[in-house]
């Protein structure tokens, strides 16, 4: 088990075993929804968004999704990068583990890349409040598509997609 010095540059540093605890959304493959409630009709150009959107786009590089808060079904829905879990975009604090979660399946409009971003790439979320700035400073693989992932949110910022046969995670620090 590593341990982490209380400096004032420390990082966060991922978690390298994964716990058995906690369900994390199967970003595998798109699933029904878990309530009783009918299924939504696939998605289509015209549908309408049963999620609240928040007015907030995430930036990397030239691409671009808006983000909205969601469960699974805004992820299966593959139309917005979803704000699984954590505070408002700016009130994140990775050192007090209050870290923002955006999650998309890897075969929807280019969230795939959330896996396995190289570290030093730089990455913008513009909210109705203000932008902010990320930078990647570490990644992490774990076994299997939509794997419990308890434990292996860190930093300010995760971005999570699963890759391959498996679950990538990006972090990330504000600027």
């Amino acid at each position: 088990r590593a341990t982490v010095s209380a400096t004032a540059t420390a990082r966060p540093a991922p978690r390298t075993t994964s716990p058995r605890t906690s369900a994390l959304p199967d970003l595998s493959s798109p699933a029904p929804s878990r309530t009783p409630a009918a299924a939504s009709p696939a998605p289509s150009a015209s549908a309408p968004h049963t999620v609240a959107a928040t007015g907030t786009v995430i930036r990397i590089g030239t691409w671009s999704a808006r983000v909205v808060r969601g469960g699974q079904d805004a992820v299966d829905a593959c139309r917005d990068a979803v704000q699984w879990s954590g505070p408002d975009l700016g009130t994140e604090n990775g050192y007090a583990m209050r870290t923002v979660v955006l999650v998309g399946h890897d075969y929807c409009g280019g969230f795939g890349r959330f896996a396995g971003l190289p570290v030093g790439t730089v990455v913008t979320v513009e909210t109705p409040r203000s932008t902010y700035t990320y930078k990647v400073y570490a990644n992490y693989l774990t076994p299997g598509r939509g794997t419990p992932a308890h434990g292996l949110f860190w930093g300010d910022l995760t971005l999570q997609s699963c890759v391959g046969p498996d679950t990538g995670f990006s972090y990330l620090v504000r600027d």
